[in-house]
């Protein structure tokens, strides 16, 4: 296996001598959701952790920021509400979570069409039928899928793509382009909807099951309710440049860890390129989020709004304050515009052509929305897992992450717990 060098390393040298404290059993590379989940499960069971973290805060690409006094999350995200990794070590008594309606308004460049889920609302069936946008063969196409992804992955899809289960399932052209296109492209970031059909179908039953939601207050503070009971143990703006093999790390700035075993739970090309491992296949979808303030409400319920038109810039329209408290001062209305996925970096926008076509897809006035803030996403998701052997890894290092799985806030907690239960029984 090879590592990228250390110039002037000398393995026989104490991490005592070098950096004045005691050598933890296990090093964490990253204080993302994997990395925190993988600390807490490690040190629920009384082994010493150590977090290093880049940056000034944890949850990596999960979280927030305040502008204007407004909380901004990190472009569209959300929890669901059957994630059960999350909820063991973030219970919803610490961090409530407040439902979205299991559904979308779908703006099809002319008109609204509401569309709810008719298994949590039986009620709505007849008005999506009047609607025009929903048929019948539309319906049986959808009770056909949520059999396919109630069970293992059929043959036929071996190998597949999002888009031939779609076809294969029966849809009309119209439903998919107004509104499975648009939905489902902003989950996986990816419009052409080319992603493996097993994601497709389990990403399709985690909605058919659960909710999606917000916390209140954002999506930071679930990254930072998950850091509490082991925040002493992070250290952050510890730029790691090398994997040693003790196993151990170096820092930037001259610090050297070793330990027991060492975890990499950082983004999935930076953990190849520790390695020494070709990451230049790592593909990222890209988006941006605008973020403007209102004083009055755009929704009048916890819905999204999808940009089901096939042109223009967004691709949906949401309002944290229809969902969750803490998103602004109360009488104040946020609302989060998020453009349509891109691979590579995301493309540049006019905030006053952005601002313009959330107002038509909304319906309203936008004149005197103030203007927050811009995001740029360049690494919002991963395209695709990376395959990558454990077997391959070098002896105590571990690589962990939602790069290796189906992206989402719950695969990655379950890596790192998943991680941290087997070094306690090689531990043990």
């Amino acid at each position: 296996m090879r590592f990228k060098s250390t110039p002037g390393w000398e393995p026989e040298m104490p991490d005592a001598t070098i950096c004045g404290m005691k050598t933890p059993e296990v090093i964490i590379v990253g204080a993302g959701m994997a990395g925190l989940a993988c600390a807490r499960t490690l040190d629920a069971a009384g082994i010493e952790v150590r977090l290093l973290e880049s940056t000034d805060r944890v949850g990596g690409r999960l979280g927030s920021e305040t502008r204007n006094d407004v909380c901004c999350d990190l472009g569209f995200q959300v929890s669901m509400d059957n994630y059960a990794a999350l909820e063991d070590l973030v219970p919803r008594s610490l961090v409530p979570r407040r439902s979205f309606v299991p559904g979308a308004i779908v703006w099809d460049g002319k008109r609204q069409t509401r569309i709810v889920d008719p298994k949590h609302s039986p009620g709505s069936v007849l008005p999506l039928l009047v609607s025009g946008l929903v048929r019948p063969r539309d319906l049986i196409a959808s009770i056909r899928c949520r059999r396919w992804s109630s069970r293992a992955l059929p043959p036929r899809f071996e190998g597949a793509t999002a888009s031939d289960v779609i076809t294969a399932a029966g849809f009309g052209d119209r439903f998919v382009e107004c509104f499975l296109r648009p939905f489902f492209g902003g989950v996986f970031l990816d419009e052409t909807l080319q992603v493996d059909a097993g994601r497709f179908l389990r990403t399709l039953a985690r909605f058919a099951s659960g909710r999606a939601e917000l916390p209140d207050g954002g999506m930071q503070r679930l990254a930072e309710a998950m850091a509490d009971p082991i925040r002493s143990r992070i250290e952050f703006s510890r730029c790691v440049e090398t994997l040693t093999p003790d196993p151990g790390i170096a820092c930037s700035d001259g610090a050297r860890f070793t330990g027991q075993a060492v975890v990499l739970a950082g983004p999935i090309d930076r953990s190849l390129d520790l390695l020494g491992r070709e990451h230049s296949k790592v593909e990222w979808s890209s988006t941006r989020a605008f973020h403007f303030r209102a004083d009055t409400a755009v929704l009048e319920e916890p819905l999204i709004v999808l940009n089901g038109s096939g042109g223009g810039r967004l691709n949906l329209l949401c309002s944290p304050t229809a969902v969750a408290d803490g998103y602004a001062a109360h009488g104040q209305h946020v609302i989060v515009a998020s453009c349509r996925p891109c691979r590579g970096g995301a493309p540049r926008a006019d905030v006053d052509e952005i601002r313009a076509e959330a107002g038509r897809m909304l319906g309203v006035d936008p004149n005197r929305w103030e203007f927050i803030h811009e995001q740029r996403i360049d690494r919002a998701l991963p395209c695709r897992p990376t395959n990558i052997d454990p077997a391959g890894l070098p002896d105590r290092v571990h690589l962990i992450g939602d790069g290796l799985d189906d992206p989402s806030i719950e695969s990655a907690v379950r890596s790192g717990v998943a991680c941290g239960e087997r070094i306690m029984k090689s531990m043990a």
